[in-house]
């Protein structure tokens, strides 16, 4: 997808400061961590808070998302500097998958819970929550710049090392014969979307994760919906070479979308207090996860291109 330049001495002055506003996004949480961790129960509102801020499912949850803070961190100073474009386009383009797929939501449905939460008046943070409003602003504000740097990182590293794809069109792409697993994973996908839509309405009724109970919340899984349906769709449009436009939108919300399919369940079941999950829920998410790989693997096939397939290894 063209030949990757590194030998620049550095970044410009928009990357660099892409690359430092999103270094600095990632500090106040992985500054937390660091408190929580050391023992502090800065940001608890009530007793109860604080002992759980201490416990050690929390503790251990502390020690997984300060590593992911760090690596994070990692992530974007490899999209920005020359190095970055050495390494093998999995360990580029796999963190940056999760990540799309961790914080799109994030990003896209916060502001509109907001928005939401306003029109209908209340709290966006839960009832009882044991913590302080102070830290939600944090957490996910940071989140949000987060999302934003990386993307913004992301695009500028695509551009230098795989060029191809941001002019490339559908007749362009080599002809490929759709695997028998895509359209039935693309089914149980959009299946799974459908019930992260219900459950951006109902909550933890009808068998949705618990803890979703403000606008600010639901917000986040009609985000996740929204996304996990569009992939699909978007991939089965590369595979089946619907239309004639350009593939980036598609790849972009392919790439989004399988992402969140992914990633959503799990994260939900692992966040979810004492493994409180319903049947539903898990057998829902975790066919989604796995169906949402096959997507994945299809959407990526489907991508390659004559013009392309020469410069992949890069």
């Amino acid at each position: 997808m063209g030949a990757v330049d590194v030998r620049r001495s550095g970044p410009g002055p928009v990357r660099l400061g892409i690359c430092c506003a999103t270094i600095a996004a990632c500090v106040p949480y992985l500054a937390l961590k660091v408190m929580w961790l050391s023992g502090s129960s800065a940001g608890a509102a009530t007793a109860a808070g604080a002992a759980e801020l201490l416990d050690a499912r929390h503790l251990v949850g502390d020690v997984i998302t300060g590593l992911m803070e760090l690596a994070a961190i990692a992530l974007v100073l490899a999209l920005t500097f020359p190095w970055g474009r050495r390494l093998p386009r999995v360990l580029a383009l796999g963190p940056v998958w999760a990540a799309t797929g961790l914080l799109a939501p994030i990003a896209l449905g916060l502001p509109v819970g907001l928005v939401a939460q306003v029109v209908l008046g209340g709290s966006p943070a839960p009832a009882d929550n044991g913590l302080q409003g102070w830290v939600y602003a944090v957490v996910y504000g940071g989140f949000v710049a987060q999302a934003v740097g990386l993307l913004a990182a992301f695009v500028g590293y695509a551009r230098d090392r795989w060029p191809v794809v941001f002019r490339i069109r559908v007749p362009e792409l080599a002809p490929r014969r759709p695997g028998p697993l895509v359209t039935p994973a693309a089914v149980v996908v959009l299946g799974y979307a459908a019930m992260l839509l219900a459950w951006s309405v109902s909550g933890a009724r009808w068998g949705g994760p618990a803890g979703f109970d403000t606008a600010g919340q639901k917000s986040f899984l009609l985000a996740q919906g929204l996304l996990v349906a569009g992939g699909a769709v978007a991939v089965l449009s590369l595979v089946r070479r619907r239309g004639s436009g350009r593939v980036l939108p598609r790849v972009a919300v392919a790439w989004a979308g399988t992402g969140v399919a992914v990633t959503s369940g799990p994260t939900h079941i692992a966040l979810s207090n004492n493994g409180a999950v319903s049947a539903l829920f898990a057998a829902v998410s975790l066919a989604g996860a796995v169906c949402g790989v096959v997507l994945l693997v299809a959407g990526a096939s489907a991508v390659a291109s004559p013009a392309s397939d020469g410069a992949a290894a890069r």
